[in-house]
This record gives C-alpha cells, structure tokens and sequence, in this order.
C-alpha cells in the first residue's frame, strides 16, 4: 500500500504475475522492534512519482536474469519493465539526479557495475563498469550491500562466516571501484 505524506491512503501495487524481491530480513539481525532492516539498495527505490523494483531472479537458459519494474505511485500500475543482460541480475539503489541507479551482478568473464535508467525505462546505461579481470571475486558476493558516491561504488558482505578462522581470514569481505 502507498500513503501519502499524511498517512492517507493513495494507491496500491499492482504486481501482476512476477515475483519480486527485496534484501529484508535474512542474514540481518536486528534488535528491537521498529528497526527496519531492509537494506539501502536492498532492491527497491522510489522518487515522488514512482516505486521501483527488482523482480526475483530465476535461471532462464542457464544465466540468472530479473527485470526491474517500475510502478506508478498514484495509480499502483506498471509503467514499464526492464530486463536484465543475460546471467547479470539488476538490483535499484536509488534515484538520483533524476535517473535510477541500479546495481548489475558480475557473471563469468564480465564484470559487473552501477548502471542508470531513465525515469521512462528504456536502455540500461553505463555509470561506473566493473573490470572484468574483478569478475571472479565480485561473483563470489551473495547479495552484496552495495554503495555507490561520487563515482566509486563498493560491495561489502553482510557477515563474514567460515569453519575455521583461517576461512574468516581468507574470506574476502569487501571490494571497491572507482574512476
């Protein structure tokens, strides 16, 4: 449900037949019972016309893809549906600067990077790629915490989690790219 800045009720999401997915809860702890623990770049972002969403990402011919939607606040109705490039699930950060900032996932052999959309959908455009030769370890983030400013972007792993503590050494925790 959409409320206005009154509480007042203004429209509700039409989400059609796609699953949709957010980063909330999960690997999250939280303490106390109004902390919301959906991540900034969790998977949806909003500007005051509009609310867009990742859809959940499914295998199609072997390469993971998602789309993102974009729905009309006043209406609760699509607008329009982005796919993502084959095997590199998007994931809305933000708005800015009137376009949506979306993250795209690295797949094997191509790294991945922020990318913007214009409020009218359309064409994925490129913000900041990542380097191909980072796509192995920018892979091996499962549903990275993802910040992008001033033209650097960087992954982080939620937790850091192994048997023995030589693994939690090893493991890599954080990755950053930039102009």
């Amino acid at each position: 449900m959409v409320l206005n800045a009154d509480g007042t009720y203004r429209s509700q999401l039409i989400g059609g037949t796609d699953d949709y997915a957010v980063q909330c809860g999960g690997d999250v702890l939280t303490r106390g019972k109004n902390v919301d623990n959906c991540l900034g770049g969790g998977g949806g972002a909003a500007d005051a016309d509009t609310f867009y969403m990742a859809t959940k990402p499914k295998y199609v011919d072997s390469d993971m893809t998602n789309a993102v939607v974009a729905f009309d606040l006043d209406t609760g109705k699509s607008k329009w549906k982005v796919p993502a490039p084959a095997g590199q699930p998007l994931m809305p950060m933000r708005v800015e600067g009137g376009k949506v900032l979306v993250y795209m996932d690295a797949t094997k052999g191509k790294g991945g990077g922020i990318m913007s959309l214009a409020p009218t959908g359309g064409t994925l455009r490129p913000v900041l790629r990542h380097p191909a030769s980072a796509a192995e370890v920018e892979r091996g983030f499962s549903t990275p915490r993802v910040a992008y400013v001033n033209g650097r972007s960087l992954l982080m792993h939620g937790f850091v989690s192994g048997v023995t503590d030589e693994e939690e050494i090893a493991m890599k925790t954080m990755i950053s790219f930039g102009d």
